[in-house]
């Protein structure tokens, strides 16, 4: 049957009127017009200075004051580190170390594996990706329910405190370590503390509304320290994705069965939607955005996979929570995820295009999705909008945005958010969540720390199109970098009509990729581990 319809078509006219198509748009003009392009570009000015600067070194950083210092404090802190080497050397617990390590069958035991892995930082990379289990299960075992207050600060400091260790020992690599976003998170940070000191009617609200735009970014600086190879980048993905794919399958799980939510999760004009899944996380909101940042990275790790056993697992974690972030029925999150997979597709493979495309047609025509999105477009949308919606929250917050400080802002931790949901200190102002992360920031930290937030991100997205560059040779590390870029790209659209990054962990979260994603492409040689030669060869000989 196969042959007749092959030889039918090698003497078909149709056949023939391609083949003359295809052979004439290869001498058209509009052919010779495409391929003209491309060739000056490739020998224009502009091209060099763009390869120049989107894979060049880091000199700037290196050879800067912020670099110079640094490079100082490092080699203070080896030094205090050489004396705490000494003093630690001769005390009990290291006596005690010393002799489970012998006694340990040459480190190959339990106790050895366990010291090895906390050495390296594996421990608590491991550790840091189930940071939303591990709080969810302090939040509901009514024992450690104290504890999951302050559990959070407690092992950021723990992070913190081994990653400095970890620089001081002798055998610590002497360079700094140095990325593209570390002084504008330092800049930012630093402007928030001036905002919180210069705009603070009640201190103790000022500090807690600093600790929740700033806490959860020193996971940056942890993270930077800790993952040291490639093999750490790994792990940290794997886990992640680990995780989310578990937390899929439980909102899958749950959308089947039907769960029961709170009426005021879907409007009286939607009946359609039964349920709407949020697993663990408590919102499906947060779930959703959750599953955008997330299923990019899981697809990134199918294209750097090496086994097509890996790749099925890898693509088979990236549907279910496609799947699961469909089910949370949450409209941001489906348009973060819109962004999050066009644009890993166009980063990574076009041909994804054309599935994403049958894939979005075949879901608006499914009658709840289809009720979602046409409800957006009617009159009871826009007048339930105008009333009590997100535009009347936004309306509110700008106008008390005016009537109070453009400028430096309304205060940190006074509006917006939930640290003045649990501080309504005034009468004369309604308190409710913003729905939109820019504006709550526009309203606490004024224009100045909108500008400065935005600035932060826009270093963070570039950066993270230069680590693309960067890599493009690296086939696993650019898929890898694609997915971390795109998940974050994912978040930061979801925050125009969300809160995002006041839940601890999504913030935390969404740091720790951008550290993932700065040392893969900033402190990485093509061997997988930190190029030390090229580093030291930029570092100044003296400083001071």
């Amino acid at each position: 049957m196969t042959e007749p319809v092959r030889a039918a078509w090698r003497h078909s006219r149709l056949r023939c009127l391609c083949l003359w198509l295809r052979a004439c748009a290869g001498h058209s003009a509009l052919a010779r017009f495409g391929a003209f392009w491309p060739a000056q570009y490739a020998r224009s000015d502009f091209q060099q200075f763009w390869t120049r600067r989107m894979a060049g070194p880091q000199r700037a950083g290196y050879a800067s004051l912020f670099g110079r210092l640094r490079q100082r404090y490092g080699r203070r802190l080896r030094q205090c580190g050489a004396v705490w080497a000494l003093l630690w050397s001769h005390s009990l617990p290291a006596r005690a170390g010393a002799w489970l390590r012998r006694a340990d069958a040459e480190r190959a035991g339990l106790t050895g594996r366990l010291l090895g892995s906390l050495r390296r930082g594996d421990l608590l990379l491991g550790l840091f990706c189930l940071y939303l289990p591990v709080d969810y299960a302090l939040r509901a075992w009514g024992a450690l329910a104290a504890l999951s207050t302050y559990w959070d600060e407690i092992f950021l400091l723990l992070a913190l405190f081994l990653a400095v260790v970890g620089k001081m020992r002798p055998d610590a690599s002497p360079e700094p370590c140095l990325t593209p976003l570390e002084g504008p998170l330092l800049a930012f940070m630093g402007l928030g503390l001036f905002l919180a000191g210069v705009v603070s009617p009640i201190l103790g609200v000022a500090v807690s509304g600093y600790r929740a735009v700033c806490q959860y970014m020193v996971w940056y600086f942890v993270l930077v320290r800790l993952v040291r190879d490639r093999r750490a980048v790994r792990l940290c993905c794997v886990l992640l994705t680990a995780l989310g794919a578990l937390v899929a399958l439980h909102g899958v799980y749950q959308y089947i069965v039907g769960t029961p939510i709170p009426r005021s999760w879907v409007s009286i004009y939607e009946m359609g939607v039964r349920t709407r899944v949020f697993s663990i996380l408590g919102s499906p909101n947060v779930m959703g955005d959750l599953m955008v940042m997330l299923a990019p990275l899981a697809a990134g790790l199918a294209y750097a996979a090496r086994t097509t056993r890996a790749r099925l697992l890898c693509w088979a974690a990236t549907g279910v929570m496609c799947l699961a972030c469909l089910f949370t029925f949450s409209r941001g999150a489906w348009l973060g995820l819109a962004v999050a997979v066009v644009l890993f597709a166009w980063l990574r493979d076009r041909r994804l295009l054309i599935l994403a495309g049958a894939a979005l047609v075949v879901i608006v025509m499914l009658p709840q999705i289809a009720d979602r999105i046409t409800f957006l477009f009617t009159s009871d949308f826009a007048s339930n909008n105008e009333t009590a919606g997100r535009a009347a929250r936004w309306a509110y917050g700008i106008d008390l945005l005016m009537r109070s400080d453009p400028v430096f802002g309304f205060g940190l931790g006074r509006f917006g958010g939930a640290v003045a949901m649990q501080n309504q200190t005034l009468e004369r102002i309604r308190y409710f969540y913003m729905d939109n992360y820019y504006l709550k920031t526009l309203v606490e930290m004024g224009f100045v720390g909108l500008i400065g937030y935005l600035a932060l991100l826009a270093t963070l997205l570039w950066n993270g199109f230069r680590t693309l560059f960067r890599v493009r040779a690296q086939r696993a590390d650019h898929a890898v970098a694609c997915g971390l870029l795109s998940g974050m790209a994912g978040v930061l659209t979801h925050s125009l009509f969300e809160n995002i990054f006041e839940v601890p962990y999504m913030n935390a979260y969404f740091w720790g990729l951008a550290a993932l994603l700065m040392v893969v492409g900033f402190r990485l040689g093509a061997d997988g581990t930190r190029p030390a030669q090229e580093t030291r060869a930029r570092l100044p000989a003296k400083v001071g």
